[in-house]
């Protein structure tokens, strides 16, 4: 029987070899062969058949497993070559072409809370396939299996289906530092790896790089990115301090927001409470005809609904949606935005697309800044004096923290043996607070802590300045005096007189165990030893803002395994209770030398629990920050 079998799978192969010269067709054949018939049937043509036609076979064969071989050397070479997002994703992307050629697949990557298809070849119609898959989906899920079949994995009925639809019945995991990063869905029944088990370990070793990789470059292109955005955000906001003309302020933030989110056409309009209909303040991509009479009833379409329901709507394809209404026939996709000022609707940001399913959770808390920024330039417009439009501007800029909380960073990168946190809790609606973790390579870390003077919009915006220039600083690769020099005469040159910050910047070095610091008229930090020794982190210089060109000073202290660094700001020490008695730095250090053994984000809370039971009350006079950093006896994945 088995001879039979040899037999047979030869006589297969035969068949494909003799329809013509075509690899593609001996790549398909050879891949339904096993390693014994393989085997048999080298040695049958060994002593059988003729040298030319014996050749011709062979060339063929190992040209199928070459094909395979080389793209999968392809990828492992490159990735080491490669530190850059775009140019990961590029690899990948060409690579899985060669790999999957003529076969369906479809690969999702992590952004956020959701899994984006990012790439797909081979597909019969792109609306069959899901454009994103919540990660909780994958909660749980091992990342020491690599490959799972589709009826193994918790995902619903309705995106099995679509999957199923396109043949792909098989996932490869793509695992990152610890949960699901990316994940390749493919035709099982025809996919060349699953019939060789050396190219299935060999690409396991790539799924596993390549999880990493891409986590690792997507944290840079995030930072990257968030940088950008605070920039254009701070330049939005000196436009609206600067002028009062409306048109002009929201033709710069459509502007702005081309720059960050890929749109084709564009629109902000002004709800009219008397005639009930959004009228256009500002668009792009429109016919000629609609540009100048451009609006909408309430209710009318999307950004009608909008208006009404006060929710934001993405519509991943306008055929399918209930009430779309169209001014362009090239739109795919649209997102609509309320643009909200006091608990009032004033107008709607909408957004168009040829693409389907262009805008996701990322374009989501971009526009809902810039929507905010929108918000506040038709308030002014709505104001009869230009000090009162002034006053209200400044009173509500930024529209609360919501601009604020996206610009410190939430997900911080991970460095071997620390352990971080950060919080900021605003005395009032903006902070003038700021705290800010810059990854420079796994074994080098930036923290930052500052407090600016006065409150509301100035401090505001003088804090995002800050972080806009420590952050466009940071490939520079300044000493840490230097870094702080220039962010003083940055904010000299660029706020009015008056306005200071203290600021403390330092570098972590794990390699060296040493911390490099500049403090700039910020409250000491404090290193708290694993002996026990406290040292206060004080050398440095003013206040910044202050003077030009002064030259801060840098020093350096032993960071070992074991030692604790905890910075805040004076809303935490300067905290009083009821007899106007200040929380102050002795009490601060005892809660510290309680919890030395706790980690970092129970020594944090506790702090503020300290805080507030001395002061009695939930609320601070003050803006609270704090910034913990602990070097761990082991090395413990965050």
């Amino acid at each position: 029987m088995i001879f039979k079998k040899y037999i047979e799978e030869i006589i297969l192969f035969l068949i494909y070899a003799l329809l013509g010269y075509s690899g593609y067709a001996l790549n398909n054949a050879y891949l339904h062969l096993s390693h014994d018939t393989v085997f048999v049937f080298y040695m049958f043509f060994i002593v059988f058949t003729f040298d030319n036609f014996r050749e011709f076979v062979l060339i063929r064969i190992i040209s199928a497993v070459s094909k395979i071989r080389k793209t999968l050397l392809y990828i492992d070479r490159n990735l080491n070559e490669v530190s850059n997002y775009y140019a990961v994703t590029k690899i990948i992307f060409k690579s899985f072409d060669r790999l999957f050629t003529g076969r369906p697949y479809a690969l999702f990557i992590l952004e956020g809370e959701m899994l984006y298809l990012t790439h797909y070849n081979n597909i019969s119609d792109f609306k069959d396939l899901p454009t994103s898959i919540n990660k909780t989906l994958f909660n749980g899920l091992s990342v020491q299996i690599l490959k799972y079949k589709l009826d193994d994995l918790a995902l619903s009925g309705e995106i099995k289906d679509k999957l199923l639809k396109e043949k792909m019945n098989i996932a490869f995991i793509f695992p990152g530092f610890g949960d699901v990063f990316a994940m390749l869905f493919v035709d099982g029944n025809r996919c060349s790896l699953l019939k060789n088990r050396d190219h299935l370990r060999y690409f396991e070793r790539i799924q596993k790089k390549t999880g990493r990789i891409l986590e690792n470059t997507a944290l840079h292109i995030d930072l990257e990115e968030k940088n950008f955005e605070i920039e254009k955000i701070f330049e939005v906001s000196k436009g609206i301090l600067s002028s009062l003309d409306t048109k002009t302020i929201l033709d710069l933030i459509l502007n702005s927001i081309k720059t960050l989110v890929n749109y084709d056409a564009a629109a902000i309009f002004l709800l009219d409470y008397n005639s009930k209909k959004l009228l256009s303040m500002s668009s792009f991509g429109y016919a000629s005809s609609y540009d100048k009479n451009l609006y909408l009833k309430i209710g009318q379409g999307s950004c009608g609904w909008v208006a009404e329901s006060r929710e934001i709507e993405v519509i991943n394809d306008v055929k399918e949606a209930s009430h779309y209404y169209g001014l362009r026939k090239e739109t795919k996709s649209q997102i609509s935005l309320p643009l909200i000022f006091d608990n009032e609707v004033t107008g709607v940001l909408c957004l168009e697309s040829n693409r389907l399913g262009n805008f996701n959770e990322k374009s989501i808390n971009i526009l809902k800044n810039f929507s905010h920024l929108a918000a506040i330039a038709i308030h002014n417009a709505r104001q009869v004096e230009v000090i009162r439009a002034k006053q209200a501007l400044e009173s509500e800029l930024i529209s609360a923290g919501a601009v604020q909380r996206g610009l410190l960073r939430k997900v911080f990168p991970k460095i071997q043996y620390l352990k971080y946190t950060a919080v900021n809790i605003p005395s009032k609606i903006v902070s003038g607070d700021l705290y800010d973790i810059i990854y420079f390579n796994e074994k080098t870390l930036g923290i930052s802590i500052g407090d600016v003077s006065g409150k509301g919009a100035p401090a505001a915006l003088m804090m995002t300045l800050i972080l806009a220039g420590l952050r466009s600083q940071k490939q520079t690769f300044l000493t840490v005096c230097d870094m702080v020099y220039r962010l003083n005469n940055l904010l000299y040159e660029s706020t009015i007189e008056g306005m200071y910050a203290t600021f403390f910047y330092g570098v972590i070095s794990v390699e060296n165990n040493k911390l490099y610091y500049t403090n700039a008229g910020h409250n000491a930090p404090f290193l708290i030893k694993s002996n026990g020794e406290v040292i206060k982190l004080n050398k440095g210089g003013i206040v910044l803002g202050y003077i030009p060109d002064f030259n801060y000073i840098q020093d350096e202290v032993d960071f070992e395994k074991g030692d604790l660094f905890v910075a805040y700001t004076d809303g935490i020490t300067e905290a009083m209770n009821s007899k106007e008695e200040e929380f102050g730095e002795d009490r601060l250090l005892a809660v510290l030398r309680e919890n030395s053994a706790a980690s970092v984000y129970e020594i944090k809370d506790n702090i503020i629990k300290a805080v507030k039971d001395f002061s009695k009350s939930e609320l601070f006079d003050d803006d609270l920050t704090l910034l913990i950093c602990k070097y761990e006896t082991q090395n413990i994945t965050h």
